[in-house]
C-alpha cells in the first residue's frame, strides 16, 4: 500500500440561488405568450438521476403551469430505467423526491408506448402513450456532456424526449441509430408534431450545484439547447493528468452518470478500445455501489477491479437489462473481484508491475465530484491547476 495525500480545486462556482423560483419565472413568462389555449393538458416529463433539487424544479414546473390555466401531470422518462414497469417507474421518481404529494399533480406511469412518427432518417420515434395523448409535453433535463458520443445535443431535454420518453424502444432504437443523429432528428419530428410546448434546461457547476436555468423554446431549440451544452462543457469536472496508473472511484452508480462512472472522467477508450482518448488509466478500481443505483450497476464491466461488496449489491437482472437496452452489453461485466480496497490497490500494482513508492494515483469520491480528492505521493510533486494541496 502507499498513503494518500487530500488535495483540492478551485472550480468556478456559478450558482442558482433559488433552483425553484427560476424555474417558476421562466416558465411563468412563457404561459403567459398563450402558445397553447389552456386548459390543455401538459405532460411534464422527468426521469434522469442524480440532478440537485429536481423534485422541487418540477413541483415549480407544475405549480406555473397550473397557475398558467394548464392542467398538468407528470410521466416518467427514464429509457429502460425503473425495469419499465409503471411500479419501477414510479418508485425511481419517488426516490427523486418527485410523488403525488411532492408536486401536487397526478403522476401517471405506463409502460405503453404510441408511434409519434419516423425521422428523415427512418428511424421510428415512440413515447409514452399518456405524453403522446396530452395537448403538449415539457421535458425538464439536465444538460452535460454524454458519456458515449459527441455531438450538437447530448444529454439534456432534447435526450430525455427522444430516448428516455420512450422506454426501451426507443432507447434500443436510438443507439442503434447513432445517438448523434438520432436526437436531433426525433426532436424535429416531435416538434413538428407540435408535441412540445417548451424544455427546462439545468446546467449543474463542478460541485454538482445549480449553475443555470434555461427555457429552450421549439422554434430555436437545436440552437440553444448546443449553446447551452458549451456552457456544460465549460463547467464540466476533470481529472488534469493525461495518464495515470491507478485510480480508485468510492462509489459508483446510476444516479452518478448513466454509466456508472463517468467515461468523459475515467477515459471514453474504456467504452470504445483503441480510439486513443485521454485519460489513459491503467487500472481504474470502484469500490462501492451507490444506494440510489437501486442494484443497477451499468458500467461496472469499465473497472478492471471491484471489491466484494460492490459486486454483492449488484442487482443482475436490471443491469443486463439495461446495458441491453443501451446496445453496450459489455458494461454489465464483472471485473476481477478484490477482498477490498488494500486488496484491490495490490492487486492493481502487481498488474502493473509499479512500486508504491513511484505510482501515479488517485481517489476520487465519484466521477462527479473532483474537486475534493485524495493523490499519491508522485502526484503531489508538481500539482497542475487548478489543484492545489489542503491546508495543514
Amino acid at each position: 500500500m502507499f498513503e494518500f495525500f487530500d488535495v483540492e480545486a478551485t472550480f468556478p462556482r456559478p450558482k442558482e440561488a433559488n433552483p425553484g423560483e427560476k424555474v417558476a419565472v421562466l416558465a411563468g413568462k412563457f404561459t403567459n405568450l398563450r402558445r397553447l389555449p389552456p386548459p390543455g393538458r401538459i405532460a411534464v416529463a422527468v426521469g434522469s438521476r442524480g440532478i440537485t433539487a429536481i423534485g422541487e424544479m418540477t413541483a415549480s414546473l407544475v405549480g406555473a403551469l397550473k397557475a398558467g390555466g394548464y392542467d398538468p401531470f407528470v410521466v416518467p422518462a427514464m429509457g429502460s430505467h425503473g425495469g419499465e414497469t409503471p411500479e419501477g417507474q414510479l418508485k425511481t421518481l419517488a426516490s427523486l423526491g418527485i410523488t403525488e404529494e411532492t408536486v401536487k399533480a397526478p403522476v401517471i406511469a405506463t409502460s405503453e408506448v404510441v408511434s409519434a412518427g419516423k425521422t428523415r432518417s427512418g428511424v421510428e420515434v415512440f413515447i409514452d402513450k399518456n405524453a403522446f395523448e396530452a395537448d403538449a409535453i415539457v421535458p425538464i433535463n439536465r444538460i452535460k456532456p454524454h458519456t458515449a458520443f459527441r455531438g450538437r445535443l447530448e444529454s439534456g431535454p432534447a435526450k430525455l424526449l427522444a430516448v428516455g420518453l420512450g422506454k426501451s424502444r426507443s432507447a434500443a432504437l436510438m443507439h442503434r441509430a447513432g445517438l448523434a443523429t438520432a436526437i436531433p432528428e426525433a426532436l424535429q419530428v416531435l416538434i413538428e408534431a407540435e408535441k412540445v410546448l417548451f424544455g427546462i434546461a439545468i446546467l449543474e457547476n463542478p460541485y454538482g450545484e445549480t449553475a443555470h436555468i434555461e427555457l429552450v423554446a421549439p422554434q430555436n431549440w437545436l440552437e440553444e439547447e448546443s449553446l447551452l451544452l458549451n456552457r456544460a462543457w465549460e463547467l464540466y469536472p476533470r481529472l488534469p493528468w493525461e495518464k495515470l496508473d491507478i485510480l480508485v472511484v468510492e462509489r459508483m452508480g446510476k444516479d452518478i452518470s448513466g454509466t456508472g462512472m463517468d467515461l468523459n472522467v475515467i477515459g471514453m477508450s474504456r467504452r470504445f478500445p483503441g480510439s486513443g482518448t485521454l485519460p489513459e488509466i491503467g487500472r481504474v478500481i470502484a469500490l462501492e455501489l451507490t444506494a440510489g443505483s437501486g442494484g443497477n450497476a451499468t458500467g461496472l464491466g469499465y473497472a478492471d477491479i471491484v471489491t466484494r461488496k460492490l459486486a454483492g449489491a449488484v442487482n443482475w437482472e436490471k443491469t443486463r437489462f439495461n446495458c441491453a437496452a443501451s446496445g453496450f452489453p459489455e458494461a454489465a461485466r464483472l471485473p476481477f473481484v478484490s477482498l477490498g480496497e488494500p486488496d484491490a490497490i495490490k492487486k492493481a500494482l502487481s498488474d502493473l508491475n509499479i512500486s508504491s513508492k513511484h505510482v501515479r494515483a488517485a481517489k476520487i469520491p465519484d466521477t462527479s465530484h473532483l474537486h475534493k480528492i485524495q493523490v499519491s505521493r508522485a502526484l503531489t510533486e508538481d500539482l497542475p491547476e487548478p489543484f492545489h494541496k489542503c491546508a495543514g
